[in-house]
């Protein structure tokens, strides 16, 4: 009882775009146009290792790729279903099969386990040629401190100016969970990441310094983490006046990240693409990814159907929205003593991952709910009227107004949890286990209460309503 719980991430993190012109209330992709696409640099000569480029006068391009890449874990060597891979490597790659165009700029911090970290310039690669240009080499770098994702957004939007920007956080995700590394021998393996996590150094960027990230940096035209657990209305509203559109997944995500070569082509094609278009594309591409299966070596796939999946796309105005919503929903349920309703919601609506994913295969401490699932349950099973209209609209404000594109696959079958019922953003919500054991609450360094959405809503006094409700 008084072991450390490991805490679950079995993936990496991703963030995608950003423009420090604009402002959020201004974003509209919609009104973007670009000239026709020239590559510049594709195809580099026989021998252009031996004679570096020379520096040229900046120019504007319609987007710049950031990826902030913290393999100063087990992600440089993963293991995953048995099999291991260096998934770092891997996405680097895929990013070398178009590299750097004439209309996007692709730029990587890439932290190495023993390594530091490696700034550079991504270019198509060819013979004799790696497709990398070195800006830097820092053999001390904390990846997990998230002063150096802001100095690397400022170098990369000052090196390489575009109309557009994409930042990539790519690691290991944890929701909005601070986890006290005071409770783990020494912050390391894969079960106990936050977001960002530098195994050597044992820090990690905490979420309410996710959106000082973004505040100082400059805003970014979409803002997407690939990473497990990250797309949740707590995360959101630290980030929302700083981004255009968030991306990420309310579940764990498999370690092989988005594929870059895909992406990338999509973004070359037609830089105009809107947000709504760029959604579309991810959303069909994680289908296909996942009916596909898991591609390991030549014609051998793992099959990936029983593998619950999700991915969203959220719009960061709407959650000024989100408040009022949550907080009439937390109030009416409250006020009419909905606890039957509550106790189905917490006992059947869609949970992610656990805590404790290896060991805890009921998802007994699993705390965060799909919201609008959650809600559907408590409105279909409330007494009052009142409590069916709040849950009833703010299921409603989730899907035509907050989430912008979200799709749900496969099953939870020990759960009994059908994913293709989600609505694309996860919340905080009282575990279903009885007797919560004490470690529990030692697991948490920022405390719920502090955090912007729970201080803008009701919603952190309903889940100490809730748990009163479940545990009495």
């Amino acid at each position: 009882m008084n072991k450390p719980l490991k805490l679950a991430s079995l993936a990496v993190s991703f963030v995608l775009l950003g423009s420090s012109a604009l402002k959020a209330q201004d974003f509209s992709l919609n009104a973007v146009r670009a000239a026709d696409i020239n590559s510049a640099g594709a195809d580099k000569g026989l021998f252009d290792f031996t004679n570096p480029p020379k520096p040229q006068a900046k120019t504007t391009k319609e987007w710049t790729v950031m990826v902030f890449m913290n393999a100063k874990n087990n992600l440089s060597d993963s293991q995953l279903l048995g099999l291991t891979g260096k998934f770092a490597v891997q996405d680097i790659a895929e990013m070398k099969k178009v590299g750097t165009t004439g209309a996007v700029n692709v730029v990587v911090e890439h932290g190495i386990k023993g390594k530091g970290s490696r700034r550079l310039l991504i270019q198509k690669s060819g013979f004799l040629n790696s497709g990398e240009t070195v800006y830097g080499e820092y053999p001390a770098a904390d990846m997990g401190d998230y002063k150096r994702v802001i100095e690397f957004v400022k170098w990369a939007k000052t090196e390489f100016p575009a109309r557009h920007y994409m930042l990539v956080l790519w690691n290991h995700g944890l929701g909005w969970i601070d986890p006290s590394q005071k409770l783990q021998t020494a912050g390391t393996g894969a079960e106990q990441k936050g977001i960002l996590f530098d195994d050597e150094t044992k820090n990690y960027v905490r979420t309410k310094q996710l959106g000082e990230i973004l505040k100082t940096s400059g805003y970014v035209d979409v803002f997407a983490m690939n990473a497990c657990l990250m797309q949740m209305a707590e995360i959101g509203y630290e980030v929302k006046d700083y981004t255009g559109l968030i991306l990420g997944s309310e579940e764990t995500m498999l370690a092989q990240g988005f594929d870059y070569e895909k992406l990338l082509n999509f973004m070359n094609a037609d830089p105009a693409f809107t947000s709504e278009q760029l959604s579309d594309f991810m959303m069909s591409w994680y289908r296909q990814f996942m009916a596909d299966g898991m591609h390991i070596i030549g014609p051998l796939n793992v099959p990936l159907g029983s593998v619950g999946a999700t991915l969203s796309t959220v719009r960061p105005q709407a959650l000024n929205d989100l408040p009022p919503y949550l907080s009439a929903f937390a109030d009416a349920a409250m006020a009419n003593n909905e606890a039957e309703a509550v106790k189905k919601a917490i006992e059947s609506a869609v949970r992610f991952s656990s805590l404790a994913p290896d060991k805890d295969k009921k998802k007994l401490i699993a705390p965060y709910v799909d919201l609008y699932d959650f809600a559907a349950v408590v409105g279909a099973n409330a007494a009052a009227q009142e409590t069916k209209q709040a849950a009833s609209a703010l299921m409603d404000f989730i899907k035509t107004k907050l989430v912008m594109r979200s799709v749900g696959l496969n099953a939870d079958a020990e759960n009994g949890y059908d994913y293709t019922k989600v609505g694309g953003i996860a919340i905080n919500m009282t575990m279903k286990i009885k007797e919560l054991p004490a470690a529990v609450n030692d697991i948490y360094e920022t405390k719920y209460p502090e955090l912007s959405l729970s201080q803008a809503s009701q919603w952190d006094e309903f889940v100490t309503w809730a748990d009163g409700v479940w545990r009495k």
